[in-house]
């Protein structure tokens, strides 16, 4: 690591193995951490973390490019693919799979828990992810399993129409949701005729439409080691598991067809204010907009901007004013480009005074200064939150994925916390002057709408 600094956490709230992701010990003091990252003759993006710390061992696998690798009419077979990885694979069925994983106290998450309202922050349009976990004594039968299961998946015709009333199932669920469909109509309208348009578990007619065939074709291209990203969080030598991986994931076969780039989404032209009718008492606004991306010098300062006027709404529109069950903002990133959302779930009949108090929330920040306090809170709260969501292996190996995903490297956070620190006051006005654009936004609700 770069720096070396102690830090003092006031609260035991935080694991101290946590802390070896962004500093390394005192001066004199042994730094563990041991990086090997290189990509396979095959094409896959290999990163492999060591450190001595926990007795897990962490593999995250991710999927470049989701959204725009759905074929045209198949939204979200990723998704589904997914799903059908343990319903068999290289000649065990469901059940074999599973009782291999329990052999070895493995587990494998590939999908969004649907019932744990908002845990979808490791769902994303842009990419795919696979976590596996183990432990050390079980490394080298767990990455074989592994490789079985992503590499060679079966798709048993019986699995796939089960996996389908599940997935239709899942769906009615969501439909129900005011949070879930202002969620996917902000995302159609901020990104009309872009791939991030698409739901990630795709729709009724889309899933109905799923071949073996389908699948199978699917998989083949976008799981290519050429389309993947493979980070390791481990205690074992990470040259033996260097070694594990050439032996397994090594052998698949590198994809010769074309994959288009992203490209940018088309720039907003004034406020688009759409809502999804649903007979419910509460209804969910979402706000929607573009911003630079995480290239820009100027995404630190974006990124506290928007923390500060979460805090501001939770504090005027949910504390005081009563009006929100739940209010915040954020800001997401890709490598060219970003967006921000505010979201806020209200009674019906407080839809304009809601909707009117995040804007003006925005607004607020381009005649005033934020205070020297609520910019602190704001690095400091990120920065705890980075911690805690870094602290287990799996989570680390994740981040490192998504990170080396987004051009910036998988060591990254050493860096974003250093730029956080160095936002000031004037940098929040300024970036929300530029990009906080309150007259081209998505304004896109779902529930009972009064008039």
């Amino acid at each position: 690591m770069r720096s070396a600094f102690k830090i003092i956490i006031a609260l035991g709230l935080i694991p101290l193995f946590a802390l070896s992701l962004f500093c390394s010990g005192p001066a004199g003091e042994k730094d563990y951490n041991k990086f090997v990252h290189e990509t396979l003759p095959n094409g896959l993006n290999l990163i492999i973390k060591y450190n001595p710390d926990s007795r897990v061992y962490a593999i995250n696998i991710l999927g470049k490019d989701r959204s725009l690798l759905e074929p045209e009419g198949k939204d979200g077979i990723t998704d589904f693919v997914n799903r059908m990885l343990v319903k068999g694979a290289d000649g065990m069925d469901a059940n074999e799979v599973q009782n291999s994983l329990d052999d070895i106290g493995a587990e494998i998450t590939a999908n969004d828990n649907p019932y744990i309202p908002y845990d979808d922050r490791y769902t994303s349009t842009a990419y795919s992810f696979i976590k596996f976990e183990t432990i050390d004594e079980y490394a080298y039968d767990g990455t074989k399993l592994f490789y079985r299961i992503v590499s060679k998946p079966d798709f048993p015709d019986d699995e796939i129409g089960q996996t389908m009333q599940k997935v239709m199932g899942l769906l009615g669920m969501k439909s129900g949701s005011t949070y879930q469909n202002a969620r996917d109509l902000c995302y159609e309208n901020l990104f009309a005729d872009f791939p991030f348009s698409k739901a990630v578990m795709g729709n009724r007619g889309s899933i109905m439409r799923f071949t073996r065939e389908d699948l199978a074709d699917h998989h083949k291209r976008f799981y290519a080691p050429n389309n993947m990203i493979m980070a390791i969080a481990t205690n074992v030598d990470p040259d033996t598991v260097k070694s594990w991986v050439y032996e397994t994931f090594g052998k698949m076969e590198k994809s010769n067809q074309d994959y288009p780039s992203l490209g940018m989404p088309a720039k907003l032209g004034g406020r688009a204010e759409v809502n999804h009718e649903m007979d419910k008492e509460q209804i969910y606004i979402y706000l929607g907009s573009l911003c630079p991306g995480l290239k820009s010098p100027d995404a630190p300062a974006i990124d506290m901007a928007a923390s500060i006027i979460s805090s501001r709404m939770k504090e005027n529109l949910r504390e005081k004013q009563g009006l929100a069950y739940s209010v915040g903002m954020g800001v997401s990133f890709m490598p060219e480009f970003g967006w921000l959302i505010a979201s806020m779930g209200t009674g019906f009949e407080n839809y304009d005074i809601a909707r009117d108090g995040m804007i003006a929330e925005m607004n607020k920040l381009k005649n005033e200064l934020p205070t020297e306090e609520e910019l602190k809170k704001a690095q400091n709260s990120t920065w705890g939150s980075m911690l805690l969501a870094r602290a287990s292996r799996i989570n680390q190996a994740y981040y490192m994925c998504k990170n080396e995903f987004l051009g910036v490297g998988y060591d990254y956070e050493d860096d974003y916390i250093s730029k956080i620190r160095k936002v000031t006051p004037a940098d929040i006005q300024r970036v929300v002057q530029d990009y906080f654009d309150t007259e081209n936004m998505v304004i896109a609700s779902a529930g009972k709408k009064v008039g």
